[in-house]
């Protein structure tokens, strides 16, 4: 008796761990590239405000441009024809290039404008060879079933492995690179380590993927629909409350990313070159959105939108100002553990809010139909992508104008000639193979800490508190103007949204 045939569905477990591992070693190097690449140049490198000034320009452009290049790229995806498919030579292309762009980005040894014209260089390479994995690797995932909870049960689980490597890159890079327990005993070093580690990661987990994920080829109905931007500002202008739940997106986006954007140097002047203390504070921050998961469907029968809208904005409000109190006003003893309890604070109110414009946001879909008969689903959703880019370029922005007014560059820029150095003496002191080189490193690395320890004491204590008030009172700011934005054109509360389920369900009835 013949065996049948093995369809796509039969190996669907299978695929549903290859596929969704490949995005450990992806978000690993996407964290490693978008979070930390300012601190790297700003902690290894003497820039001038000029320089300064351009790099953030470049970066402000890039992300810009990478919101609005994605259907550009799924275009030539969708009309890629090879034996390996259209999906597997992007993810891999995209994978080796863009790690070959990562590691030059975090090894080199060039200096002054030689540096920004190769950094400008290799952040475009990146920008285009991340977008080829991007497209490639979230393209291929409907092409492994055809059964909707099956799918489901893949994107969940590729989201989550994903987090897992942006969480290990953002808790552990920190802790690695800077203080006493950075790689090689200087920044410089243990950049260019961390990066081929994340790299070696990201092929790795790629070449999984690619390697042992079985698509289904037949699936041709279902192939992901590519939004263009006259499309998108189309539906906007038919759909007022697209346009509002859009500003909400664009507004809870920002303010949740400015408090760990500017957080490392604000606690490098506090409490002293220590990436532990920043891996530390990070955790708070990130870990209150996993308390809020745990309680958020109790959250959700308690409140109502706008009642649970404005309690989260109070709760932000109170950690955020508790933050500025703790790092001015409380005893030094308990400063540290002080912001780091209100920044749990803050985020599990920043969080909270955030989710609440995500629902916000995914009900302007009924009110879409309602309205006009179609659910525009694709389009709908592809703004969010689009304006997590669009508040990342204005992080750059807000980041740059507050780091060349409170003079932050002639902070760092003092501290990366001391990394410099010890770089430099590191590689003598190797070169030599001394019995005692192990003595010798770490004296380098002790007289470097002391000196950037003196460095950052003989700043101006106004630096701190311009800092923490830059980090708390805009994203303040732009929660409140985020809540009554809400307030005033939202109009899609809970009974609202059960009338128009209810009216679109009667059409269709009518309809049939």
């Amino acid at each position: 008796m013949s065996k049948k045939p093995k369809t796509v569905d039969d190996y669907f477990n299978r695929n549903k761990w290859v596929y969704s591992i490949g995005g450990i070693g992806r978000d690993m190097c996407y964290s490693l590239f978008t979070t930390f690449l300012l601190t790297y140049v700003l902690f290894t490198r003497s820039v001038t405000t000029q320089q300064f000034a351009a790099i953030s320009t470049v970066l402000i452009i890039c992300r810009i441009w990478d919101g609005l290049n994605d259907p550009i790229m799924g275009g030539v995806v969708e009309n890629t024809r090879t034996r390996f498919g259209k999906f597997k030579p992007w993810i891999m292309i995209g994978a080796v290039t863009n790690g070959a762009a990562i590691i030059a980005m975090f090894s080199n040894k060039l200096q002054g404008w030689s540096f920004i014209y190769l950094f400008i260089a290799l952040y475009l390479l990146w920008d285009i060879t991340f977008t080829m994995n991007d497209i490639g690797y979230w393209s291929m995932m409907p092409s492994l079933t055809s059964q909707p909870d099956r799918r489901d049960k893949i994107a969940s689980l590729a989201n989550l492995f994903s987090g897992v490597g942006s969480l290990a890159t953002v808790g552990l890079v920190p802790m690695l690179t800077a203080g006493k327990n950075a790689i090689g005993g200087n920044s410089i070093t243990a950049y260019a380590i961390v990066s081929v580690i994340c790299v070696s990661m990201f092929i790795l987990c790629q070449s999984l993927t690619c390697v042992g994920v079985k698509e289904d080829r037949s699936i041709k109905a279902e192939k992901e629909e590519r939004i263009g931007l006259k499309q998108m500002f189309q539906v906007i202008i038919h759909n007022d409350q697209l346009l509002w739940s859009t500003l909400l997106t664009l507004l809870g986006y920002l303010s949740n990313s400015l408090l760990t954007a500017f957080g490392a140097n604000y606690i490098y002047l506090k409490f002293g070159y220590d990436g532990t203390k920043v891996t530390l504070f990070t955790a708070f921050f990130a870990g209150a959105s996993g308390l809020l998961l745990l309680v958020f469907p109790t959250l959700c029968k308690k409140f109502k939108r706008k009642k649970a809208l404005f309690v989260a904005l109070i709760i932000s409000i109170i950690g955020y100002v508790g933050f500025i109190v703790g790092g001015t006003l409380l005893p030094s003893s308990i400063q540290f553990g002080s912001l780091c309890g209100f920044a749990l604070i803050a985020g599990f109110g920043q969080n909270w809010f955030t989710m609440i414009i995500m629902i916000i946001f995914t009900n302007t879909i009924e009110y879409n139909e309602y309205k006009t008969g179609s659910r525009d689903e694709a389009l709908i959703f592809s703004l969010r992508p689009f304006m997590a880019k669009m508040s990342s370029a204005l992080q750059q922005v807000i980041v740059t104008v507050v780091y060349i007014a409170i003079g932050m560059t002639g902070i760092t820029n003092k501290i990366s000639d001391l990394e410099q150095n010890a770089s430099v003496l590191s590689s003598a002191e190797r070169a030599k193979a001394l019995p005692d080189l192990e003595a010798s490193l770490q004296t380098i690395e002790d007289d470097k800490l002391a000196n950037i320890t003196n460095v950052l004491s003989e700043a101006d204590p106004g630096m701190a508190v311009k800092l923490v008030l830059c980090m708390t009172i805009i994203p303040i700011i732009l929660l409140i103007i985020a809540y009554f934005v809400n307030v005033k054109k939202n109009k899609i509360d809970e009974e609202t949204y059960d009338m128009m389920l209810k009216e679109i369900e009667a059409r269709k009835e009518k309809a049939e």
